[in-house]
Formats: structure tokens, C-alpha cells, sequence
């Protein structure tokens, strides 16, 4: 809600309703918002209405069998009642008939087939057409996306540490594989709380982040799937966020945007990978919902656990684990080595120039034959024009143009030209279109020999 200038309420929107004023009381055990006696407790730890249990299944790892699911009388979207194995059955024979069947089997090998499929009929909720129709556009999406050479890369022996940017993303979204659960599932620990939307897209492009997140989902998928085909257990993973840090800073609406498009995409290709989603140093509730929106799929929201500090999680987590299976960090113990930094970026380090309103600034770089140009340009906060052309030295050179985008740029931008011959590259920053606000742009250039 809207801070109230009086300290002690807050202005509260309930959705569909005019705005109210409501006093807020703080205690110990929670946030109470309401009128007088009939305030509402919010308490990190207690379960309200939508959210899963955190308390640990030991017979989770039996109900993930892939023969009993199949098996297994489940209620439709419909409220009808169908096998899994009928459920994956309709699947197969809506996408033999608009030709999506047989599969590729760098997508679909046979030995996962039926387990992936179980995965979309279950997250689309036991819907044939939409799950059939999900799994269509997902296998659309890998070849679109060449997934599948970063699948054979994973199942060659790549590492996370060895992910394309993986050292320097990590360090402003770190997601962790620790060990696993008492039931075999795998642990992911996203510190939740340490992503800063906004340094990320100061220290890579939208499409490093991107693909940092596919490699991610993909190591995420293989893994499970391997375990699958090992155990017969349609295994999924524990997921952990530690949201010790979370603060205003989240909600960077370019940065978080920009975020939530590329987990929306992504997310929607990778189903049902996670089975319980812990929530861990739970602080407000408002900022909470609006940071997880951007980093859990929607699907999975249902799954979330919520849970205050340490001593509130500390017994669930070690019911769920062994403490040596998760990273210490969530017990009070150091960050990951590379984040205990102050998280300052090399960008810090980068030239700036001011672009008045309603004017340009144009940068020009010498690039010899034969040498590389490197150039990394980063708008401080808002958006401005860009454009990079290489013009020839010589008279009757034609000019080449490095970039220029239809839209106006508000996040990190990067690329490299060879030159073929002597000349400049010439750099323009355009604000004309701002009547008012002047832009400050960070950028670096680098002439190299990559010969």
C-alpha cells in the first residue's frame, strides 16, 4: 500500500475495494493489519490459505513412482477422473494427429518420454488439450533456440561453473545445487534476497541473462530426468529461497520487468521440475509477493511454504535434509565464495558522458586495420538512443552499421567489429526525443589484436 504521513498506519488497497486506512500494530510474532480487534495476523512460519505445508513427506519419494502415477485415479480440470496413463495417452494421440508425434529424440529421448509428458499433463492440470499444446510449443521453442546443443553440452560433462557469464552472473542472481533431500530430490537454493535486478542488467545483456537461466533450467531438467530414468521416481526438485537481504531495490521496474519476461519464457518450457518451494527470513509481505512473482513460475506458487528467520526454519529444514546437504549460509554461516563482495561491478570503473535533454553526444573511437573493437555501453537509469557505425578512412569507404535499434536502449548493450580496413567507429547517444531529463551513459571501449 501507500505510506500514510501519519507513522502509524498504512494505507491498505484490498482489490476491488476503495483505498482504507487501517492501523498497523507491530509485534514479535508478526505484522497485524486490520481495524481494532479484528486485525489479520501475518506470521512468518504459520500456513495461511493457498500455501503448501513445510512439514516433510518421507512417502513423497512413493507418490512420485512413476508406475503408481500412471496408475493413479486423478480429478481432471473437469472433475472427471482419469489415469495418468489415460491422461498421457490423450496427449500422445493429439499430438500424432497435428504431427508433432513421432518426437525428436535429442528432445524427447524414449527412455524420459513418458515422465515429461506426466510433467506437463500434471502442471497444466490434468487438461489433455493444454497440456498437449504446451508440450507442442515447448519443443518448437528448443529447436528455435538450439536447446538442444545445450542439452548435449550438459550431458557431456559441462558444469555450472563452466555456463557461459556463470562468474559473473552469480554473483547478482545466485542460484546453488547443494545436495539432496531424505527422499532423493535434488536441493536448489536461490538467495533470493542477493539478486539486484538492477546491477544485473548493468553487468550483462538481456540475452546473456536469458541463456544464464536456460542453462540453469536445463542442468535443473537433465538432472531430475536422470534420476527418473535410474529410479522410476518422477523426482522433482526441493526448492530453497533465502530472502535474507530482500529489500526496495527489488522492484527496479525496468530491471524487474525485464526479469519477469525472461522467467515467464523460460518457465513455461521447463513444468513441474520443482516440489515444495521454501520461503526462508520472510520479512513484509507486499515485497515478498511481488519479488517471488518474478523469480517462481506461476504454476509453482501454490507450492510456496513460508517461514520467518533461522529459528523458525532451522528444524524444517534438517527434517527435509541433512544440514551438510544445504550450504551453510542459510544457517548464519558465510556467503558462497565471490559473494561476500561489496558487489560493486567493473562498470563503476567505466567513462561516463551527460546527455543534455533535447540534444545527442557523439564519441568517436580510431580502429586500425585489422584490429577488434570492443564496446560495452550502459545507460545509468533511463533510456536513451544508440547508434555505432564504423566509417573507412579512406575516401569512397562504405560505412558499416554496428548498431542500431528501432527502440531506445535502458540496459547493457555489447558487441565487437573487426575492422578490414583503417577507420572510426563512431558512437551516438541520443536524448532529442527528452524535453526534460538529461541521461547519464556509461560505456568502454577497447581496441585489441585478436589475431
Amino acid at each position: 500500500g501507500e505510506i500514510d504521513p501519519t507513522p502509524t498506519k498504512v494505507m491498505w488497497h484490498p482489490e476491488g475495494r476503495s483505498a482504507s486506512t487501517h492501523p498497523v500494530r507491530w509485534s514479535c510474532d508478526g505484522l497485524r493489519i486490520g481495524k481494532g480487534s479484528g486485525s489479520t495476523v501475518w506470521e512468518p512460519g504459520r500456513r495461511r490459505k493457498g500455501e503448501m505445508s513445510a512439514a516433510f513427506n518421507p512417502k513423497r519419494s512413493e507418490e512420485l513412482n512413476l508406475t503408481a502415477m500412471l496408475a493413479k485415479q486423478w480429478e481432471t480440470d473437469t472433475k472427471h477422473l482419469m489415469t495418468g496413463q489415460q491422461g498421457i495417452d490423450k496427449m500422445k494421440e493429439i499430438l500424432t494427429a497435428d504431427g508433432t508425434m513421432p518426437f525428436d529424440e535429442r528432445s524427447v529421448p524414449p527412455e524420459w518420454q513418458d515422465a515429461l509428458l506426466l510433467r506437463f499433463w500434471v502442471g497444466f492440470k490434468k487438461n489433455c488439450a493444454n497440456a498437449a499444446e504446451a508440450f507442442k510449443k515447448m519443443l518448437e521453442w528448443r529447436k528455435e533456440n538450439s536447446i538442444n546443443d545445450i542439452r548435449d553440452k550438459i550431458l557431456g560433462g559441462l558444469k555450472p561453473e563452466q555456463f557461459p557469464r556463470y562468474e559473473q552472473l552469480r554473483r547478482f542472481y545466485p542460484l546453488l545445487k547443494t545436495g539432496f533431500d531424505k527422499n532423493g530430490c535434488p536441493i536448489n537454493i536461490t538467495l533470493t534476497g542477493l539478486i539486484d535486478p538492477a546491477k544485473l542488467v548493468q553487468t550483462a545483456t538481456t540475452e546473456e541473462i536469458r541463456m544464464y537461466i536456460v542453462y540453469e533450467m536445463e542442468y535443473k531438467l537433465v538432472q531430475l530426468c536422470k534420476l527418473t530414468q535410474e529410479t522410476g521416481i518422477v523426482y522433482r526438485a526441493l526448492e530453497v529461497h533465502d530472502l535474507k537481504g530482500l529489500g526496495m531495490h527489488h522492484l527496479a521496474t525496468g530491471p524487474i520487468a525485464l526479469l519477469r519476461k525472461i522467467v515467464s519464457e523460460v518457465s513455461s518450457n521447463y513444468v513441474e521440475l520443482a516440489d515444495k518451494v521454501l520461503l526462508l527470513n520472510v520479512p513484509y509481505a507486499t515485497v515478498v509477493r511481488s519479488v517471488l512473482k518474478q523469480v517462481v513460475p506461476s504454476r509453482s506458487q501454490h507450492k510456496l511454504a513460508v517461514m520467518g528467520g533461522v529459528e523458525d526454519y532451522c528444524h524444517l529444514l534438517t527434517e527435509h535434509a541433512d544440514r551438510d546437504q544445504y550450504h551453510e549460509c542459510l544457517f548464519g554461516g558465510a556467503l558462497p565464495e565471490g559473494l561476500e563482495d561489496s558487489g560493486e561491478d567493473d562498470i563503476n570503473k567505466w567513462s561516463s558522458v551527460n546527455v543534455p535533454a533535447r540534444d545527442k553526444k557523439v564519441l568517436k573511437e580510431e580502429v586500425p586495420e585489422g584490429k577488434t573493437f570492443l564496446w560495452s555501453v550502459c545507460p545509468a537509469s533511463q533510456d536513451v538512443g544508440l547508434e555505432l557505425v564504423f566509417v573507412p578512412g579512406a575516401k569512397g569507404g562504405k560505412a558499416v552499421s554496428l548498431f542500431e535499434s528501432s527502440e531506445r536502449v535502458a540496459s547493457l548493450q555489447r558487441g565487437s567489429h573487426k575492422a578490414a580496413e583503417d577507420g572510426a567507429v563512431v558512437i551516438t547517444f541520443d536524448n532529442t526525443y527528452s524535453y526534460i531529463n538529461s541521461k547519464t551513459v556509461q560505456y568502454t571501449f577497447e581496441v585489441h589484436d585478436l589475431r
